[in-house]
């Protein structure tokens, strides 16, 4: 392990500790997601900060909403860093609202899907990316009823940001989905399967290709003593798939930091299990090798790890496994879209 990724992996531990002092009921995963947001974007829990956003928070959404439950730490976590956490909170209910419309259910994607959209500065363009989101979903769900759904929201809004047409969009997925599923006969679960290719879709580069060094990987972890999650993790590899490193080198320092990250309080088998660090280490590797070869890193699939945790933590939503993702770091500089 380098001594930059020494350096983030303790920064992440260090985080969590921190962010802990703001809600001691909490469950792990959520301290370990707001910790991923800080450490993406290499800053310390500033905890005031965070109390301080939790606090404006509570003066515009009651108890009983949405962004009060489960996904709490995650949007007061970005409003701290945001530098402006009222206006920014603002930006995001604006857009949540649009996005939820007449719907009756709000579901966790929903506000992720805003901050999304926030965060990508995208907001002047909402009612656009929305409209263009849910016509994606729609063609989804026709396709796959069973697989898709509402949860599916923040990939799709990613989606609409590209310049693909919903036709290709909807024509690459099936590809992607059809070849890893039954020509590669990755054995994982099939939603799972279904979000990791919503994320492959989304860069360019040869879709077969990208597809193949997926599996790659996967099975470099079982060649190497460790098994990758094959349910709500499966999806983090596309994190992992862009980066211009041998795969076995790849996977080895994924083990590395996970094994490491296990060493440390709150980390133990107590707090976490095996499948949860390594996903958690793919995330800070990723960032890692972004920062030291200057890579863009893709701040889509750093956010696949918050929807995972939600969707492990929400019993109702395990079903849908990965339902949402947030920008987790580097959106200030994400030029793609």
């Amino acid at each position: 392990m380098n001594a930059e990724l020494e350096k983030k992996l303790k920064l992440f531990v260090e985080n969590k500790q921190k962010v802990e002092k703001v809600c001691a009921v909490e469950y792990d995963l959520n301290y370990m997601i707001a910790s991923l947001i800080l450490t993406g974007k290499n800053k310390d829990a500033d905890v005031e900060q965070i109390k301080e956003a939790r606090e404006i928070l509570a003066s515009k959404e009651g108890v009983f909403s949405s962004f009060r439950s489960n996904i709490e730490m995650a949007v007061i976590t970005k409003m701290a860093l945001s530098g402006n956490p009222e206006g920014y909170i603002d930006d995001v209910l604006e857009v949540h609202s649009k996005i939820v419309g007449k719907r009756i259910i709000d579901y966790y994607s929903f506000i992720l899907a805003a901050m999304t959209i926030v965060d990508l500065g995208k907001k002047s363009d909402a009612d656009r990316i929305i409209a263009k989101s849910w016509d994606i979903l729609a063609r989804m769900k026709k396709e796959h009823p069973i697989l898709a759904d509402e949860n599916d929201i923040t990939f799709t809004i990613l989606l609409a940001m590209t310049d693909k047409d919903v036709d290709t969009i909807i024509n690459e997925m099936e590809q992607c989905y059809t070849y890893i599923k039954k020509e590669l006969k990755v054995k994982a679960d099939t939603n799972s399967i279904q979000s990791l290719c919503e994320l492959i879709i989304m860069s360019d580069g040869n879709l077969t290709e990208k597809c193949d060094r997926a599996a790659a990987i996967f099975s470099a972890f079982k060649e190497q003593g460790m098994q990758y999650g094959s349910y709500y993790e499966f999806a983090s590899l596309g994190a992992l798939i862009g980066l211009d490193i041998d795969k076995d080198e790849l996977v080895s320092t994924v083990i590395e930091v996970a094994e490491e990250m296990k060493k440390n309080k709150g980390f133990g088998i107590f707090h976490t299990d095996t499948r949860t660090r390594l996903m958690f280490a793919a995330m800070l590797v990723a960032q890692d090798i972004a920062d030291n070869r200057n890579m863009l890193y893709d701040y889509a699939v750093n956010g696949v790890v918050i929807s995972n945790s939600i969707a492990m933590i929400v019993a109702e939503e395990v079903a849908a496994l990965i339902c949402t993702m947030v920008i987790a770091s580097y959106s200030d500089n994400y030029t793609t879209y």
